[in-house]
């Protein structure tokens, strides 16, 4: 048995993404470290996007990489190793592991308000 979903919507919580570049094999462009090139921007402009996707196709095609394409991965940012050590200890401890994930301080903020009344 298999459920099917009809109409379904992806709702953007926040304007902002990354674009990173996949490759025609389905993999993703990364550097020696594991972070995935990538333009940090809104998608929000469509000329933003057009800019943000040149400069990505530019880039993937100086590594032999020109025959993928860009894809925007909504609410997603860079961030640094420490960041990273940063919220894994947040989450660790209980709290939103990244503090500017603002899609789980809203929800946080109605969960107390519907549980303190």
């Amino acid at each position: 048995m298999s459920i099917k979903t009809t109409n379904r919507e992806v709702i953007q919580e926040v304007p902002w993404g990354m674009l990173v570049w996949q490759c025609k094999t389905g993999e993703y462009i990364v550097d020696d470290s594991g972070g995935f090139m990538h333009v940090f921007c809104s998608n929000q402009d469509p000329r933003v996007m057009q800019a943000a996707t040149k400069a990505l196709t530019d880039a993937a095609k100086s590594f032999g990489e020109g025959d993928g394409r860009a894809v925007f991965w909504g609410g997603r940012r860079p961030i640094t190793d420490e960041e990273l050590e940063s919220q894994l200890a947040r989450a660790e401890a209980g709290l939103i592991p990244d503090p500017l994930d603002i899609a789980a301080i809203r929800e946080e903020a109605k969960a107390l308000k519907i549980h303190n009344g």
